[in-house]
């Protein structure tokens, strides 16, 4: 579910500091014209209902970005994940025109979808910021409780539900992360290394300082330190997921650390379990990223088996078409194609249940592919 596009991101980040940040009160959506779904408050009602979600998430996106059907793919998964828990929506400086192609595209999108028409509604939570798509994440009383980078947004809500987010440490993140990002633009190491580490102190493994740091370590053709600085925040904070993926694309970027892939992957299996749906993305990353490393080929293997295994009953058709989309590339890279083809279209019928079309559609495509390969290598 994470494809993170750093270069644009982080780039933007070097001289924008956000207007509104942790600790303030949110700034209501005024003059968004909302193009589907109901109408989106960031502040909480007078007299609230009881059962309401106790958490809202506004993020700001450009139709057009890279990542924009990614942000969208991520949103249904999180709105399925948190159902009854938390509200989101999205919203943009775009033009209607753009809004309609973007909705025409992905009818498996139903949040609502806002239209911030007199751009005055962006600048008061972005600032001059153009590092987009971003979240802005606020509880019942209206205030603003973390704000961050889209991708980071599933990981802040587990945390928010299973007691471990910590609102203080964030309000001393955010000026921190605002430092950080001026750092970018001058050539002072040694205080950038300060002040990520000062903001590791706050949350270990903090995503946006990792990747600003890994970042200019791997610019600079330090990759193996930037690997080294990951595992030493794996080592204070072993169970969240992320830390892994975020070593192992460093890997498929640089192939001269493959060696170390099996390390890692050793590591997050007896830190992290029961948890299928990371054991799969971790095994598709290994299988898709890294093609030809014997090391993620036996890696994928032992977390796809796991991950098959874990898989509760009343799993979401979403999580088990998508187990069952890596089952299916496993089987083909270990040339047991009847068996892909198989599971590639138990694949789809996973989605068509789901009623996510968009990726029932990629699961028939690839077992069309599959079936192909049958026929040619009769």
């Amino acid at each position: 579910m994470k494809k993170v596009i750093l270069c644009a991101a982080v780039l933007g980040m070097a001289a924008n500091l956000f207007a509104l940040r942790p600790g303030d009160a949110a700034e209501e959506l005024t003059g968004v014209k909302w193009m589907q779904g109901v109408p989106f408050a960031m502040l909480p009602p007078a007299k609230p209902q009881e059962g309401a979600p106790q958490y809202r998430a506004a993020v700001f996106l450009l139709t057009r970005g890279q990542t924009a059907d990614d942000t969208l793919t991520l949103l249904n998964y999180l709105r399925r994940t948190f159902a009854n828990k938390v509200r989101f929506a999205v919203v943009t400086p775009d033009s209607e025109t753009d809004v309609k192609a973007l909705l025409a595209r992905r009818p498996d999108f139903e949040l609502s979808f806002g239209v911030d028409s007199t751009r005055k509604v962006t600048p008061k939570y972005l600032g001059s910021s153009r590092m987009l798509p971003m979240a802005f994440l606020t509880d019942d009383s209206g205030e603003i409780i973390w704000s961050g980078e889209v991708v980071d947004l599933g990981e802040t809500l587990h945390k928010c539900f299973d007691g471990s987010f910590d609102a203080s440490a964030q309000r001393k993140i955010a000026p921190l992360l605002d430092e950080l990002q001026t750092l970018l633009s001058g050539d002072n190491e040694t205080r950038m290394r300060r002040t990520v580490d000062s903001i590791f102190q706050l949350e270990p493994g903090q995503p946006s300082a990792l990747r600003l740091r890994c970042f200019v370590l791997e610019s600079s053709n330090r990759a193996p330190e930037a690997l080294e600085l990951i595992r030493s925040q794996i080592a204070r904070a072993p169970k969240i997921p992320r830390l892994y993926i975020e070593a192992l694309n460093l890997i498929a970027r640089n192939p001269e650390l493959d060696a170390q892939t099996a390390a890692i992957v050793a590591a997050y299996g007896k830190s992290v379990t029961a948890n299928p749906d990371a054991d799969n993305q971790i095994a598709w990353l290994l299988l898709t990223r890294q093609e030809e490393s014997r090391e993620a080929l036996k890696s994928a293997k032992f977390l796809t088996v796991r991950a098959a295994s874990e898989l509760k009953p009343d799993a979401s058709g979403a999580l088990r078409g998508s187990c069952l989309n890596t089952q299916a590339l496993l089987a083909y890279r270990l040339g047991k194609v009847a068996e892909a083809a198989r599971l590639q279209n138990e694949a789809a019928g996973a989605f068509r249940s789901a009623a996510l079309t968009g990726a029932e559609a990629e699961a028939k495509k690839r077992a069309e592919y599959y079936k192909t390969v049958q026929e040619l290598a009769k």
